[in-house]
């Protein structure tokens, strides 16, 4: 009887079984397909936000600061401290201080704790903010 039972048990186990992944895997690959559905909107959306910037004039806040030059990207050092002077002497959140660099606001905590150093595009976005003042870096927010 035993044996009747435990057979039973995994001939049902194994029908669930069949049943479920015959209702599961055209879900997954709906899913699969929704995916990469919202992978090629994203990017369109960016492509757009590209071409309205560029007709608008207007763009990211770090796309309105200045140019620095290579030999001051070059020899200039940055070092934790001085980056976080300067964003509280332009009196920014490391939120804001982020939108104004084009990063992560975890991102500039790890360079005011000197866990990690910025990469170059974000390390001339820095140097040029400092010649900027706390009103020039409000408006750059918007």
């Amino acid at each position: 009887m035993a044996d009747v039972k435990t057979a039973l048990r995994e001939m049902i186990v194994r029908l669930a079984k069949q049943e479920v992944n015959a209702k599961v895997r055209p879900l997954e690959k709906r899913v699969i397909e929704l995916r990469e559905c919202c992978r090629l909107q994203k990017k369109l959306i960016a492509e757009l936000q590209v071409k309205v910037c560029r007709c608008s004039g207007s763009g990211k806040p770090e796309e309105k600061i200045l140019k620095v030059s290579p030999e001051d990207l070059e020899n200039t050092r940055l070092y934790p401290a001085m980056i976080t002077a300067l964003r509280k002497r332009l009196a920014l959140s490391g939120n804001q201080f982020a939108r104004l660099v084009g990063a992560n606001r975890h991102t500039v905590s790890g360079w005011e704790s000197g866990k990690s150093k910025p990469l170059p595009a974000s390390k001339a976005k820095i140097i040029a903010l400092r010649g900027i003042s706390k009103t020039k870096a409000k408006e750059l927010l918007g």
